[in-house]
């Protein structure tokens, strides 16, 4: 269908579903079957998730200020990236206008994959991408990832030798994942999408694969949980996405029967985006020959 004749159906549904009130959509798209590439020159994977938003009123966001923008960053809506078709497509219904969503506010689209301390990101606008009043006569937008200006990363009008690369970008966490938003995006249609469930039998349940970055539906070795022995006690590493914060606690046993945690047990040595560091304050030695140190998850409340 060209252009033309999908604009002339769009009007004609929003005549036709919504006479009493406006009713604008924006179409948020890249085109597909273009190379879209990380700062590595690999190909973007099923990792990257796309959000369409805007920024608190005043903040611009530039490659000095990265650390700042989860901070002053709202999402009208998120997608994932098809990697097999090669495009990000949304397409959204502004409710309102409420605050941060204003009148001819400065709309960006942000594609981001946050692995630990270095992150793969993009963020584009052009200046036609204004907010949309809500209430307005029944109209759509469409914003092509070809027509924008890259703040961080590269954008390819042509599309050729790629449409998108991404940027490393270091020691800055991209938006926050949470538990829903990963388990509908990962786990659609899965009758095994609880927290404890383990649909593809590795032995990592859902609720770890969201915590360490890995997926839920293809088999993998366990994630590596370092242990170390550190001036005569027991250090455990947790490695996380950066992106993805849950509750975790690690707990202590002397006999796998009874576990501790929190002092005066256990002592937190990090706790950064990237990782969870735990020492046992019971020293491993002759007067306590097993020591033991286990992982609990629990998603985080709302």
């Amino acid at each position: 269908m060209n252009r033309l004749a999908r604009r002339i159906l769009i009007m004609a549904a929003g005549l036709a579903g919504n006479l009493a009130f406006g009713q604008a959509t924006i179409f948020w798209n890249s085109e597909a079957n273009k190379f879209n590439l990380t700062s590595a020159g690999q190909a973007m994977d099923g990792g990257f998730r796309f959000e369409l938003g805007v920024f608190d009123d005043g903040f611009v966001p530039s490659p000095g200020n990265v650390a700042d923008w989860a901070a002053h960053w709202t999402a009208a809506q998120r997608r994932p990236y098809d990697a097999a078709n090669k495009l990000f497509s949304g397409s959204h219904i502004p409710p309102d206008n409420n605050t941060p969503f204003a009148v001819n506010a400065p709309a960006y689209v942000w594609g981001f994959r946050g692995d630990g301390v270095i992150n793969e990101w993009i963020l584009f606008r052009a200046v036609s991408w204004t907010w949309p009043d809500a209430s307005s006569f029944p109209y759509f937008e469409e914003w092509f990832a070809k027509d924008a200006t890259a703040i961080v990363g590269e954008i390819n009008s042509t599309g050729n030798p790629f449409l998108m690369k991404s940027a490393a970008v270091a020691n800055a966490a991209p938006p926050a994942t949470t538990w829903d938003q990963w388990r509908a995006e990962f786990l659609d249609n899965e009758p095994l999408d609880g927290p404890g469930d383990d649909p593809d039998h590795d032995g990592t349940p859902n609720l770890l694969e969201f915590v360490f970055g890995s997926p839920p539906r293809s088999a993998n070795p366990p994630t590596a949980t370092p242990v170390a022995l550190v001036s005569g006690h027991l250090e455990i590493t947790i490695p996380r996405r950066i992106d993805r914060r849950t509750n975790l606690v690690v707990e202590v046993s002397g006999d796998l029967a009874n576990w501790f945690s929190g002092p005066p047990h256990t002592a937190v040595l990090t706790d950064s985006p990237a990782a969870l560091v735990v020492r046992d304050l019971t020293p491993f030695d002759a007067a306590h020959p097993r020591r033991f140190m286990r992982l609990r998850a629990a998603p985080p409340g709302p």
